[in-house]
């Protein structure tokens, strides 16, 4: 009897395992090898989730400097993927960030792109997309689909 309950068990843990992985495993990895601080401050076409918030410049696009987020889901992109950053520049962040203000004040800069110029499907279940900001309003999105 106690074996038999200890097989059940295991037949149940592994098809819990087995409809995680169905599910999906997204990634967005964020980086800055600009020479300036930037704030993600909204997305278009991408979970809101994705977004990575303030970012320090970055040597390389080391994963330890990376911001990042992870979704158990298959995740739905827009035609049209928009970026929209403030960044610490002669023109942003005047006077910085103040208390109760969830972004600093400042010029907003805005990068937009075709879903399929960067080649990346309507629809996502595992794989992981990379955001690199370049500086000087430039992005460079790559995507890294991972073997099924």
């Amino acid at each position: 009897m106690k074996a038999a309950s200890f097989f059940l068990a295991i037949i149940l843990l592994c098809a819990g395992c087995a409809a995680k992985k169905e599910a999906g495993n997204v990634s967005f990895e964020w980086f800055n090898l600009s020479t300036n601080q930037i704030w993600v401050t909204d997305l278009v076409g991408l979970p809101g989730e994705a977004s990575a918030g303030r970012m320090l410049p970055d040597k390389a696009e080391d994963q330890l400097e990376s911001k990042g987020s992870t979704f158990m889901e298959t995740v739905q992109f827009g035609e049209r993927i928009k970026i929209s950053w403030k960044e610490n520049d002669p023109t942003g962040w005047p006077g910085g960030l103040k208390t109760g203000e969830r972004v600093p004040p400042g010029e907003t800069h805005s990068a937009e792109y075709s879903r399929d110029e960067l080649g990346i499907p309507p629809k996502l279940n595992i794989g992981k997309v990379r955001f690199t900001y370049l500086g000087g309003d430039k992005w460079r999105v790559k995507l890294f689909a991972s073997p099924e």
